[in-house]
Protein backbone atom coordinates (compact mmCIF):
# COMPACT_ATOMS: atom_id res chain seq x y z
CA UNK A 1 0.00 0.00 0.00
CA UNK A 2 1.32 3.54 -0.66
CA UNK A 3 0.63 5.65 2.21
CA UNK A 4 0.37 8.78 -1.10
CA UNK A 5 -2.77 6.86 -1.96
CA UNK A 6 -4.87 7.46 0.98
CA UNK A 7 -7.53 10.67 1.39
CA UNK A 8 -6.98 12.34 4.69
CA UNK A 9 -5.77 9.63 6.66
CA UNK A 10 -8.79 7.54 6.46
CA UNK A 11 -6.45 4.92 6.85
CA UNK A 12 -5.45 5.67 10.03
CA UNK A 13 -8.98 6.61 11.51
CA UNK A 14 -9.87 2.96 10.68
CA UNK A 15 -6.98 1.45 11.92
CA UNK A 16 -7.37 3.65 15.31
CA UNK A 17 -11.56 3.16 15.73
CA UNK A 18 -10.35 -0.80 15.13
CA UNK A 19 -7.77 -0.57 18.08
CA UNK A 20 -10.34 0.93 20.30
CA UNK A 21 -12.69 -1.44 19.25
CA UNK A 22 -10.11 -4.64 20.15
CA UNK A 23 -9.89 -3.32 23.63
CA UNK A 24 -13.31 -2.68 24.27
CA UNK A 25 -13.61 -6.43 23.03
CA UNK A 26 -10.88 -6.77 25.96
CA UNK A 27 -12.45 -5.75 28.34
CA UNK A 28 -15.91 -6.82 27.57
CA UNK A 29 -14.67 -10.29 27.54
CA UNK A 30 -13.04 -9.80 31.04
CA UNK A 31 -16.22 -8.99 32.53
CA UNK A 32 -18.01 -11.59 31.31
CA UNK A 33 -15.29 -13.79 33.17
CA UNK A 34 -16.29 -12.36 36.28
CA UNK A 35 -19.70 -13.31 35.35
CA UNK A 36 -20.99 -16.19 37.62
CA UNK A 37 -23.31 -18.52 35.15
CA UNK A 38 -20.51 -18.81 32.57
CA UNK A 39 -19.67 -22.18 33.67
CA UNK A 40 -18.21 -24.42 30.28
CA UNK A 41 -17.97 -21.04 28.68
CA UNK A 42 -14.83 -19.58 30.62
CA UNK A 43 -12.16 -20.97 28.73
CA UNK A 44 -13.57 -19.56 25.38
CA UNK A 45 -13.84 -16.52 27.13
CA UNK A 46 -10.43 -16.40 28.24
CA UNK A 47 -9.19 -17.07 24.64
CA UNK A 48 -11.39 -13.69 23.38
CA UNK A 49 -9.66 -11.82 26.18
CA UNK A 50 -6.06 -12.89 25.17
CA UNK A 51 -7.20 -12.72 21.19
CA UNK A 52 -8.12 -8.94 22.28
CA UNK A 53 -4.72 -8.29 23.80
CA UNK A 54 -2.72 -9.68 20.71
CA UNK A 55 -5.17 -7.92 17.84
CA UNK A 56 -4.36 -4.64 19.58
CA UNK A 57 -0.49 -4.94 19.43
CA UNK A 58 -0.51 -5.64 15.67
CA UNK A 59 -3.31 -3.07 15.34
CA UNK A 60 -0.63 -1.16 17.05
CA UNK A 61 2.31 -2.08 14.72
CA UNK A 62 -0.04 -1.21 11.98
CA UNK A 63 -1.05 1.91 13.39
CA UNK A 64 2.16 3.44 14.24
CA UNK A 65 3.58 2.68 10.48
CA UNK A 66 0.86 4.38 8.74
CA UNK A 67 0.01 7.45 11.08
CA UNK A 68 1.53 10.69 10.33
CA UNK A 69 4.30 11.62 13.43
CA UNK A 70 2.35 15.76 12.50
CA UNK A 71 -0.96 14.96 12.81
CA UNK A 72 -1.76 11.57 14.22
CA UNK A 73 -1.76 11.09 17.64
CA UNK A 74 -1.03 7.99 19.93
CA UNK A 75 -3.24 5.37 21.06
CA UNK A 76 -5.17 6.28 24.01
CA UNK A 77 -7.41 3.40 26.21
CA UNK A 78 -8.66 5.94 28.61
CA UNK A 79 -12.19 6.94 26.83
CA UNK A 80 -12.81 2.91 26.10
CA UNK A 81 -12.09 2.23 29.65
CA UNK A 82 -14.18 5.01 31.62
CA UNK A 83 -17.26 4.16 28.91
CA UNK A 84 -16.89 0.36 29.50
CA UNK A 85 -17.47 0.81 33.70
CA UNK A 86 -20.47 2.67 33.24
CA UNK A 87 -22.18 0.28 30.39
CA UNK A 88 -20.50 -2.82 29.90
CA UNK A 89 -22.83 -5.95 30.73
CA UNK A 90 -24.66 -4.20 33.36
CA UNK A 91 -27.40 -5.82 34.71
CA UNK A 92 -26.72 -8.89 32.31
CA UNK A 93 -26.78 -12.08 34.58
CA UNK A 94 -27.64 -14.49 32.52
CA UNK A 95 -25.47 -16.76 29.89
CA UNK A 96 -27.64 -15.93 26.92
CA UNK A 97 -27.88 -12.16 27.75
CA UNK A 98 -23.93 -12.00 27.74
CA UNK A 99 -23.46 -14.32 24.74
CA UNK A 100 -26.13 -11.88 22.92
CA UNK A 101 -23.89 -8.66 23.90
CA UNK A 102 -20.77 -10.22 22.98
CA UNK A 103 -22.23 -11.85 19.49
CA UNK A 104 -23.17 -8.33 18.60
CA UNK A 105 -19.31 -6.86 19.45
CA UNK A 106 -18.10 -9.70 17.39
CA UNK A 107 -20.82 -9.10 14.08
CA UNK A 108 -19.25 -4.88 14.82
CA UNK A 109 -16.05 -6.35 14.83
CA UNK A 110 -16.38 -8.40 11.72
CA UNK A 111 -17.45 -5.37 9.36
CA UNK A 112 -14.77 -3.14 10.61
CA UNK A 113 -12.25 -5.41 9.90
CA UNK A 114 -14.02 -5.87 6.15
CA UNK A 115 -14.04 -1.96 5.51
CA UNK A 116 -10.33 -1.89 6.25
CA UNK A 117 -10.01 -4.35 2.90
CA UNK A 118 -10.73 -1.60 0.61
CA UNK A 119 -7.74 0.01 1.94
CA UNK A 120 -5.24 -2.27 1.78
CA UNK A 121 -3.26 -4.38 -1.41
CA UNK A 122 -4.15 -7.56 -1.39
CA UNK A 123 -0.58 -9.03 -1.16
CA UNK A 124 0.24 -6.92 1.67
CA UNK A 125 1.46 -8.42 5.32
CA UNK A 126 -0.97 -6.12 6.74
CA UNK A 127 -3.98 -8.06 4.81
CA UNK A 128 -2.83 -11.00 5.91
CA UNK A 129 -3.04 -9.81 9.41
CA UNK A 130 -6.36 -8.47 8.97
CA UNK A 131 -7.65 -11.30 7.40
CA UNK A 132 -6.37 -13.90 10.12
CA UNK A 133 -7.96 -11.76 12.49
CA UNK A 134 -10.63 -11.86 10.32
CA UNK A 135 -11.02 -15.70 10.86
CA UNK A 136 -10.42 -15.53 14.10
CA UNK A 137 -13.15 -13.31 15.41
CA UNK A 138 -15.49 -15.28 12.84
CA UNK A 139 -14.64 -17.93 15.28
CA UNK A 140 -16.00 -16.48 17.78
CA UNK A 141 -19.01 -14.77 16.42
CA UNK A 142 -20.64 -18.27 15.60
CA UNK A 143 -19.53 -19.99 18.64
CA UNK A 144 -21.26 -17.05 20.70
CA UNK A 145 -24.28 -17.14 18.16
CA UNK A 146 -24.89 -20.52 18.48
CA UNK A 147 -24.54 -20.57 22.59
CA UNK A 148 -26.80 -18.07 22.43
CA UNK A 149 -29.01 -19.99 19.96
CA UNK A 150 -29.05 -22.55 21.94
CA UNK A 151 -29.85 -20.89 25.25
CA UNK A 152 -32.69 -19.45 23.73
CA UNK A 153 -33.98 -22.55 22.46
CA UNK A 154 -33.72 -23.73 25.67
CA UNK A 155 -36.10 -21.03 27.76
CA UNK A 156 -38.31 -21.19 25.17
CA UNK A 157 -39.02 -25.00 25.71
CA UNK A 158 -39.48 -24.33 29.71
Amino acid sequence: MNKKDLNGGELVLKISSLWHEQKRREILYLVALQKDKMGSLRKMLTQGHFSAILFQKEIKTVYDYFKCLLNDKELDDRLVINELRENSLRGMEEKEQVMGYLSKMESGMLNSYRSLHTYLDRDSETRRMIDAHLIRITEFYEILSSQEAVNNDRLRAV
